[in-house]
């Protein structure tokens, strides 16, 4: 007997979550960590701006 009582259900769910987070690893770690860096510093710029001018 195995000692994993999970269903095919969620074993295929935990598969997909994992490929999920893979797939978020790798769009960050292909960035780089300049332009991860660019990427974060712009958002954040544009979050600023958006509170500043249109609240």
């Amino acid at each position: 007997m195995s000692s994993d009582n999970k269903t095919t259900e969620e074993k295929m769910d935990q598969q997909r979550n994992d490929i999920e987070r893979k797939k978020q690893y790798d769009t960050v770690v292909g960035l780089g960590w300049k332009n991860f860096g660019i990427a974060f510093f712009v958002i954040v710029i544009a979050i600023v701006i958006y509170v500043f001018f249109f609240r």
